[in-house]
């Protein structure tokens, strides 16, 4: 069977696919306000086919998403306008778990090099797919986002419903003010920290804050 092989990597090597990437349905969890997600499925007989369709109702934050600086009104990137150069290359998941407040000292631990991708991988794995959400997920401060900015990370991806605590919106701002894509809602429970590839490609919904996305690691 052919199985596609990043161009940077050895044709011979064996790749290791992760799908990150929480599946839409229409029990899934969405964030408290957000829309949920609406399947009608239809079914139609032409001549000896039956064809299968469906129309999907969602949010543009359904499950795995990312987020654009206009989504904060922290400036006037769209989603559609992301370069891909920011969304596949190396990565590195940070392991975090045990941590509710991820802020600068945390990450300087994790010696994140300049001008990289990082997902933090937390206890919000153990219920980003079903629920519940805790009161007070992981995530990340205001100064734990600032450093990442001063590192010029080209991605950040979490594994919350959000970056931020409830209620607050510090690292939204800090991140996506300064041109961070922001990757939500990955599940990274099957995932070992380290260094992968990162494939994540989001709708190309048009003048869109968000959308929700397809993410894969490879190792």
């Amino acid at each position: 069977m052919f199985r596609p092989t990043p161009a940077n990597l050895c044709p011979t090597m064996r790749v290791r696919y992760f799908d990150i990437s929480v599946p839409i349905c229409e029990e899934m969890l969405v964030w408290p306000g957000d829309p949920g997600v609406k399947i009608e499925r239809s079914r139609h007989v032409s001549h000896d086919a039956t064809i299968l369709g469906a129309r999907l109702a969602l949010g543009s934050h359904t499950g795995t998403h990312l987020d654009a600086p206009l989504h904060f009104s922290a400036g006037e990137g769209t989603v559609d306008a992301i370069p891909p150069e920011a969304l596949i290359g190396p990565a590195r998941v940070l392991d975090l778990r045990g941590n509710i407040e991820i802020g600068r000292a945390e990450l300087e631990a994790a010696k994140i090099a300049p001008r990289s991708r990082v997902l933090l991988r937390t206890d919000n794995s153990n219920w980003v797919r079903r629920g519940p959400m805790p009161e007070r997920p992981a995530h990340l401060t205001g100064e734990g986002a600032r450093y990442l900015v001063e590192r010029e990370t080209l991605l950040v991806g979490v594994d919350g419903l959000s970056v931020d605590l409830p209620g607050r919106h510090e690292a939204h701002l800090a991140l996506l003010g300064a041109g961070i894509p922001l990757l939500e809602a990955v599940d990274l429970s099957a995932v070992e920290p380290g260094d992968y590839h990162l494939i994540c490609l989001p709708l190309r919904l048009a003048g869109g804050e968000a959308a929700p996305a397809r993410a894969l690691l490879l190792k």
